[in-house]
């Protein structure tokens, strides 16, 4: 499934979700959309001011952005929620933090919980914070070991 996201940094979006969250970036019209997927989950990251739909430039008009929470419904919830969390815990080699997991506060090491209205969910923030809230209406149990799941596209099988 697919959510619509609007960032003030676009470049620095896509570096977030392709070099810390462990997207593929499918699709960059710089300065105006980026399509990134991590297994079944997809995002449409927007420029400020870019409308949806639309081949333009930013519009300086537009009111200030500001971090917003985004529900989105995915398949295979635990397998992704492994992937990202490998992702994330990847060692960072900066000259200050060598080999240190940076980003590990960004996504909640608990598996996705069953909710009492009957999904799978789990939520992660983005550079901006932005809060991804993934929802996965499956009523299966998970498998013991997630660990199967393939660490760049979060797909199972």
């Amino acid at each position: 499934m697919s959510g619509v996201l609007c960032t003030p940094d676009l470049p620095r979006a896509v570096a977030d979700y392709t070099g810390v969250l462990g997207f593929e970036c499918r699709q960059h019209i710089p300065g105006v959309l980026a399509v990134v997927a991590h297994g079944p989950l997809q995002l449409q990251l927007w420029a400020c001011g870019a409308k949806p739909g639309r081949w333009e430039k930013p519009d300086p008009r537009v009111p200030a952005w500001a971090p917003t929470r985004h529900s989105v419904v995915v398949r295979h919830i635990h397998a992704l929620h492994a992937s990202l969390r490998q992702a994330i815990l990847r060692p960072v080699r900066t000259g200050v933090s060598d080999g240190k997991p940076l980003h590990a506060h960004r996504l909640p090491a608990e598996a996705p919980a069953l909710q009492p209205w009957g999904a799978w969910a789990f939520a992660f923030t983005d550079i901006d914070g932005q809060v991804i809230h993934c929802v996965d209406w499956a009523v299966r149990q998970p498998s013991p070991d997630a660990a199967h799941a393939n660490p760049r596209t979060g797909r199972t099988g």
